[in-house]
């Protein structure tokens, strides 16, 4: 939906009395009355388009006031169990520009100083706020309800507001020096912009879900609370939007993941749907080991479908990996004979992830060493490594180039990648770099006699899970250290106690590995789904016994130590069972790994992680 001229130029005029006995008053009339009217379609789209459930057109100003002609039109836009309160996000056109901000209304109450306060207590939510959204800074503007309304060169930008002291202590004394006075922040887009852009529509109601989560702060709603339904372009069709997640935490989306795949018929635990969130929100690329049959494929679909993700809307793909790939051109795309760009199926997908940066994208990788995986994924690994904090946004370097794709194209942030693969003769092996960069989960268990799935008849619905659940809160440990110190220390000394066994070998850790396992143990921490030593021994599973392989009597000591170290008990070769060792373990699936590879070792002469 554009927004036209005549939106603009019914506010270019000198006088705005209007009398209806005077002559050529009708025409004003109409001209105003039909500004004023597509003005009211204009809000009620954005509304719809920011996704959300609770949010509703609270008053629009009429067109005139006590004869006058308005000098701009401004709506309140307030959750349906809030609109008694003052606070609000308004939407307001003028002759030079548009706006869509948070803001105060109750300015003819002087009682409401208490009010005033919360709402004004926004600004010591800002910076969470920016992290929570991935915030661009820029866009965004602070001024006062001091500050005139047309003047909006003036605005100061939230990014100065954030960083510069002085100029954030001096707009901040408008408060301190009168209870009355207000601060706002929001998008002021001047009218040339308002008038080129393809869709304000849908422009404004995604500012309008960024702000919602400010507006709930202003209001005294826990964040818990904030409802988070972004704008999509699959808003009209998406059949998930109905079960939103509004006022779910992550245990509870766990809960419902878990009880969408069991009704499938799929046997995992829920600890099992905990680790793969987990590894997914600490890295965006994931790997799924194990024997054919046990349903790794299927899992990714499942997660990805209960969250909202499906083949259907786009938000997930399945692409089959070839054996004769050599590149990453396979994977993402080559120019032709002609010199056109020819998007491939990773591409393709990253193109429609752009378009819709607040939702999950899915991509399943399947069997994916059938090729050498640092051949044709290297270069999206190696992106991938580059993620950095910009403006409050988190972004990466050029996955592809203008030179090649006709536009610089990186990798957006609510792509998610996971790998299934098989280890046998048909297969490659990975290389430490691939092993670094992803967390290793093993599924082979399988549970034949689970037929309860067959006499279930309740169906699980999907629900609309948006990308902020998944998105990574830390890129680098010095943004987890400030807030999590105890964690970091103690993570830091456990893998400095493994990593003087791994070193016999070469296979010690770095600072990638230590810093992933810092974020999975912190989100696991936040969301208080596993006990430390729990969600450690995952850790160690995925991200440390992977990087073993070997035939010599070094490998031998390693696993050995390891096992000492894991169970506190001397392994003792040819021992019938190991399995009140590992019940008493410190880290029970690390322990019984290591007690599989020690005997793989024993009967093959070679030992690995892998199964084959």
């Amino acid at each position: 939906m554009k927004i036209d001229n005549h939106s603009f130029e019914v506010f270019e005029r000198n006088n705005f009395v209007y009398r209806v006995n005077e002559p050529g008053a009708e025409r004003v009339k109409d001209d105003y009355v039909s500004a004023w009217t597509r003005w009211k379609e204009i809000v009620e789209a954005s509304v719809k388009e920011s996704g959300s459930r609770n949010l509703m057109v609270e008053n629009t100003e009429h067109w005139q006031n006590s004869g006058n002609l308005r000098r701009r039109f401004w709506s309140r836009i307030k959750d349906k169990l809030l609109q008694d309160k003052p606070s609000c996000i308004a939407e307001m056109i003028s002759k030079d520009n548009l706006r869509v901000y948070l803001e105060w209304h109750g300015y003819k109450n002087e009682k409401l100083h208490e009010e005033r306060k919360l709402h004004n207590s926004w600004v010591e939510s800002v910076a969470e706020w920016v992290q929570e959204r991935g915030i661009n800074q820029a866009e965004y503007k602070v001024w006062t309800n001091k500050d005139p309304d047309e003047d909006y060169q003036n605005y100061i930008t939230l990014e100065v507001f954030l960083k510069n002291y002085k100029v954030k202590s001096e707009l901040m004394g408008v408060i301190v020096s009168d209870s009355r006075n207000w601060i706002r922040i929001g998008k002021v887009y001047p009218k040339v912009f308002a008038l080129n852009h393809e869709n304000m529509k849908k422009e404004m109601g995604q500012t309008i879900y960024e702000l919602e989560w400010l507006y709930k702060k202003a209001t005294g709603i826990p964040n818990k609370a904030v409802d988070e339904n972004p704008p999509s372009e699959n808003y009209e069709e998406d059949e998930v939007r109905d079960k939103k997640d509004s006022v779910l935490n992550n245990k509870d989306i766990i809960s419902h993941i878990h009880t969408y795949i069991k009704s499938k018929g799929f046997h995992y635990t829920e600890e099992d749907v905990i680790n793969l969130f987990l590894s997914i929100k600490t890295k965006p690329f994931v790997i799924l080991s194990g024997i054919s049959g046990t349903g790794k494929t299927k899992i990714v679909q499942w997660f990805a479908e209960s969250v909202g993700a499906t083949e259907k809307n786009g938000r997930f793909s399945l692409i089959p990996v070839r054996p004769d790939w050599n590149d990453s051109s396979d994977l993402l795309g080559y120019v032709d004979i002609q010199s056109k760009f020819k998007s491939g199926p990773l591409t393709k997908v990253i193109e429609q992830a752009e378009k819709n940066p607040s939702l999950p994208y899915f991509v399943l990788l399947d069997e994916m060493n059938l090729a050498r995986v640092e051949h044709y994924f290297s270069d999206i690994l190696s992106v991938m490594e580059t993620r950095r904090r910009e403006e409050g946004n988190i972004v990466t370097s050029t996955l592809l180039t203008k030179e090649i794709a006709g536009r610089d194209i990186k990798l957006p942030t609510n792509l998610y990648v996971i790998g299934t693969v098989n280890m046998d003769e048909t297969t490659h092996p990975f290389s430490k770099k691939v092993l670094d960069r992803a967390n290793t989960i093993e599924f082979n268990r399988v549970a034949l006699r689970n037929l309860a799935f067959l006499e279930e008849s309740k169906v699980i619905d999907p629900i609309a899970v948006q990308n902020n659940i998944f998105q990574a809160k830390y890129l680098h440990l010095k943004d987890l250290y400030g807030s999590n110190k105890k964690l970091v220390d103690d993570v830091t000394d456990e893998l400095e106690k493994i990593n003087k066994s791994l070193q016999s070998i070469n296979a010690h850790v770095g600072y990638r590995v230590r810093d992933e396992i810092c974020f999975y143990l912190d989100y696991n921490e936040n969301s208080e789904f596993m006990d430390f030593k729990v969600a450690f021994d995952h850790c160690v599973l995925q991200k440390i016994l992977p990087r073993i392989s070997g035939s010599d009597i070094r490998v031998e000591n390693l696993l050995s130590e390891l096992f000492k170290l894991f169970t506190g008990r001397v392994y003792v070769e040819g021992q019938d069972s190991y399995e009140d060792e590992i019940n008493q373990a410190k880290y029970p699936k690390s322990a019984a790994k290591v007690v599989q590879m020690l005997r793989r070792l024993g009967s093959d002469g070679f030992t690995s992680f892998w199964i084959s």
